[in-house]
């Protein structure tokens, strides 16, 4: 809450929020927010909508709701309406007390905080408990890696950052030396070496050696951010199983050497291959 001695807010303030949410958890990561992907949630297929509008005009490329607001129409009435409908609780237990924190006047769409300066002093507490429950929610629907991650890498109009795969660099000229492209199966020319990320890092959020593999930064453009097919799990799997025998054999002990082989023995690429398919 901005101004802390405010009490009054209009539903259609909350709107905007939480459209900004649910833009950047579905622009970046498609985050199913609900039980059935086929019959989606109200305000998530609004939202959904808008992203599909938005791209016509501003291309595939996804961006935080900060940067993409000018061009953005948000139906912030269609969701203050939704928000109407939702039961929300009027009690809350702090410290072993029972607070009363809201009246809500449905005529005229009007929320009453009866405890403005508490919700102020802890203020950040309340926003990583809201976090923490919205990702155990996401992980009994969605089921997709690093939940909690995706939530906090977008809020407050934070980019999800991509780390340096350089590092990685080491262990894939170990295995391929000769700097094939995966996709292609052809010699690499010099100066078109890149790393890519099989299931896409859209998807996994995170850059692990196991799905990582050498190919020709034009392929890799090609890619984009499209699911692989199976035949391509099958090669990344055999290819994860040739790699880690061959750092076990020269003794390496690194803790991305520990990670490949719990994702062998776990199965991480056909996993996570099939929740990126949905």
């Amino acid at each position: 809450m901005e101004h802390p001695g405010r009490r009054d807010f209009h539903l259609d303030e909350f709107s905007l929020l939480v459209f900004e949410y649910y833009w950047n958890q579905t622009i970046f990561f498609n985050l199913q927010q609900g039980p059935s992907a086929l019959k989606r949630l109200e305000i998530p297929t609004i939202v959904l909508e808008a992203i599909d509008k938005y791209r016509l005009t501003s291309g595939p490329k996804p961006e935080t709701f900060i940067r993409a607001s000018h061009a953005i129409e948000i139906p912030t009435r269609k969701i203050s309406s939704v928000l109407a409908r939702m039961p929300c609780p009027l009690f809350l237990k702090f410290d072993k007390r029972v607070i009363d924190t809201y009246t809500f006047d449905s005529k005229r769409r009007i929320v009453h905080i009866k405890h403005p300066r508490l919700i102020k002093d802890h203020a950040d507490i309340l926003f990583q408990l809201i976090n923490y429950r919205w990702a155990q929610k996401l992980e009994d629907t969605d089921g997709s890696p690093r939940i909690a991650k995706k939530i906090r890498g977008v809020d407050r109009g934070q980019r999800p950052a991509r780390g340096s795969t350089a590092k990685f660099k080491r262990y894939l000229d170990i295995e391929n030396p000769g700097r094939v492209c995966f996709h292609s199966g052809k010699p690499i020319a010099s100066g078109n070496v890149a790393i890519d990320h099989v299931i896409p890092w859209s998807y996994l959020y995170a850059d692990d050696l196991w799905n990582l593999v050498y190919v020709d930064c034009r392929e890799n453009s090609a890619k984009g951010n499209r699911i692989p097919d199976e035949a391509t799990i099958v090669r990344l799997e055999q290819r994860d199983r040739s790699l880690l025998k061959t750092l076990q054999q020269q003794g390496s002990q690194s803790k991305h050497v520990a990670e490949l082989k719990i994702a062998i023995d776990r199965d991480y690429v056909r996993r996570f291959w099939i929740g990126c398919r949905g």
